[in-house]
């Protein structure tokens, strides 16, 4: 991957989105750069913080979105040109400092890349991240493919620096993790002089608050709007194809390319007006209000949100009120309002306009729906010898013996695959007021997932609610970092009867095995101070600090029920590194843990500990070798000890 950091003069390379906007960032001569992995974004900090090693580039992992965010504004005060990259759900955490930021703008180029996720391959929900960008009044790229990933993040360091304001870049999932050609150009070699001056081109212009006030400040930030509608009139990224037809296609980002394949299947590319937009906050007013004088129908095509669609409607209402207009929003709705769009859902919205009949469309439909009824529902699986099976399996045992109703509030991370459920049987939901559900699987031992931090929260909120069971918190060591730390002052000083479970693998697994600090190395491999969690928790005034290896689900069992039998905050940290990571560093595997066939009575323990090593047919349980890290876990919970190793050994 060295070359991405190379000059590579007009050569053409495949390149994943998320690298393409790295490599954009790169060529613009990036100084400072943060963020907080979190996917479908996390590969654009990978690349920028292998790019730093060898080029003039300060990298971090910060320990949330907010310092990340932070970090390069901070950075961009002093001349610098800065990015920070951010899932959908993380740029919730940056709206305080980012809602604030333009008031006084910035000085070198500041690019915000946020990976927006529709259909939530990754993500709690598929919010559209646009609608900040319009409420913040900066500019909004919106790129169609990867090349154009990588030219807009280059040239929004430009626009960024001309306008003194942020330039946000949103991507979507199939963007960020699909490949396609991209055109390598030169790298920026100058760098931007750092400087300090607090009242450059303003009075007190990073202070907010000072003296001339936000109100005069936002009238500066008003007078940006002009500067950016001159930008989007000329720019190349706004593209206005006219054909002299009644119908017209409005259309952004990654939808223009479905717009443009089923044009083409369609045979009509050449019979509608398109106007593709790169650039969607402001709209090229002009280029809009020309297709829609020549249009009487207009199908506006957008991946999210109707945010395109509210924009033309309200333009259209002074411009050509007898428009019809078709999209997602309620009246002549042909596109889905949630999930994402695909070549399919885009052909036939436009057929449906055209009056063309897709009967070969519609009998693919009926045979994915048709496919779909045989293929066996399943569960993702955490990891062959993943150490929190080890503690949901003692969290299990525990609570199995607790009385009154327990909730287990989940966070996120690889953990919160204990609230994903399994699909081998039926869920029984009722309307009763209070419910316990028998746990069977580790994947369905969750009651509550929502955001980083929420967990240990909500759990507070529970038990001062007057509930009649134990109240538990779980989340991961990076998430502890990331927002949990508040949450446990907050709980000591309110004094909250919940116990928290910090499952600490020392790295950021879920989105790639970044490093936190609890790893004790660097963003780019350096050593560096290795944060111990009990000496933080105990600082802060927790009582109860036990400490257990999951892969011994004695001590952890019994850990985690001293915990719970504790009256106040209480804290168990179920400490073992993640097992991909010391495989990793391994050279050999031998595989040693088997079944004794005969004393195996089918009783599926050893399954539902939900290790994806372990296997079962013919009422007899055995051990993938391939898959199996030699844990012991699946030893220690088979109760008539048909699973055993033939050495002493249980370390990975």
């Amino acid at each position: 991957m060295n070359w991405l950091f190379k000059d590579e003069d007009a050569t053409c390379k495949l390149l994943m989105g998320n690298e393409a906007i790295a490599r954009g960032a790169i060529e613009a001569g990036v100084q400072v750069a943060a963020c907080y992995p979190g996917t479908p974004s996390s590969e654009i900090g990978e690349v920028l913080a292998e790019a730093s090693k060898s080029l003039d580039l300060y990298y971090e992992w910060s320990t949330n979105e907010t310092i990340a965010f932070e970090v390069a504004a901070g950075a961009s005060l002093t001349g610098a040109r800065a990015i920070t990259a951010v899932k959908n759900a993380g740029f919730n955490l940056v709206m305080d400092a980012f809602m604030t930021l333009t008031y006084g703008g910035i000085k070198g180029g500041f690019v915000i890349v946020v990976a927006d996720d529709p259909d939530a391959h990754y993500s709690s929900n598929e919010q559209d991240t646009r609608v900040q960008g319009l409420a913040a009044e900066i500019m909004v790229f919106e790129p169609q493919n990867q090349n154009q990933a990588k030219e807009m993040t280059k040239d929004a360091f430009d626009i960024s620096e001309k306008l003194e304001l942020p330039v946000l870049l949103r991507s979507v999932s199939r963007l960020s993790h699909a490949s396609g050609n991209v055109i390598l150009t030169d790298i920026r070699k100058t760098r931007n002089t750092i400087g300090f001056n607090k009242h450059w081109k303003l009075p007190y212009r990073w202070n907010v608050y000072g003296p001339p006030g936000p109100i005069s400040k936002r009238k500066w930030l008003h007078s940006r709007m002009p500067l950016m509608k001159e930008y989007v009139e000329e720019s190349e990224y706004n593209e206005l194809f006219m054909k002299g037809s009644k119908i017209g296609i409005i259309t952004s980002g990654i939808a223009s390319c479905y717009a443009l394949e089923a044009l083409e299947e369609l045979e009509y590319i050449d019979k509608v007006n398109l106007l593709n937009l790169g650039i969607i906050n402001p709209l090229p007013e002009k280029k809009v209000s020309e297709i829609l004088k020549s249009s009487s129908k207009i199908i506006v095509m957008e991946e999210g949100d109707p945010i395109l669609e509210s924009s033309i409607r309200l333009m259209a209402k002074e411009i050509s009120p007898n428009i019809e207009i078709y999209g997602k929003m309620v009246g002549n709705s042909v596109l889905p309002k949630e999930g994402e769009l695909n070549p399919d859902i885009v052909k036939e919205a436009i057929a449906e306009i055209i009056n063309i009949n897709l009967e070969d469309n519609k009998a693919r439909t009926n045979l994915k729906e048709e496919v779909k009824k045989i293929i066996p529902l399943r569960s993702t699986t955490l990891c062959s010898g993943c150490p929190h099976l080890g503690s949901y399996w003692a969290l299990r045992k525990v609570i199995e013996k607790e009385k009154g109703n327990p909730i287990i509030n989940g966070d996120i991370g690889c953990y919160e695959q204990g609230g994903y459920g399994v699909a081998s049987k039926p869920i029984d939901f009722n309307d009763d007021n209070d419910h316990r559900y028998k746990i069977s699987s580790p994947y369905e031992i969750l009651d509550t997932i929502y955001i980083m931090g929420s967990g240990i929260g909500m759990a507070q909120g529970q038990y001062h609610a007057g509930h009649n069971g134990k109240i538990i918190a779980v989340s991961g060591d990076s998430t502890f970092y990331h927002t949990c730390m508040p949450s446990v002052v907050n709980s000591l000083y309110n004094n909250a009867d919940i116990t928290y479970l910090i499952l600490d693998n020392s790295w950021t697994c879920m989105t790639g095995h970044q490093p936190n600090p609890s790893t004790g190395i660097s963003s780019i491999g350096e050593i560096s101070k290795k944060f111990s969690i009990e000496d933080i928790v105990k600082a802060m005034g927790v009582e109860f600090i036990e400490i257990a290896d999951p892969y011994n689900i004695k001590d952890s069992t019994e850990a985690i029920k001293a915990a719970l039998d504790f009256k106040g905050t209480s804290i168990v940290i179920l400490r073992r590194e993640c097992a991909l990571q010391v495989v990793r560093r391994k050279e050999t595997r031998n595989v040693e843990t088997y079944v004794n066939k005969e004393n195996c009575i089918g009783c599926k323990s050893c399954v539902q500990l939900g290790c994806p090593a372990i296997t079962f047919s013919n009422n007899k349980a055995g051990i993938d070798k391939s898959l199996c890290m030699n844990c012991g876990m699946c030893v220690q919970v088979c109760p008539v000890l048909a699973i055993s190793e033939r050495g002493e050994d249980y370390e990975i």
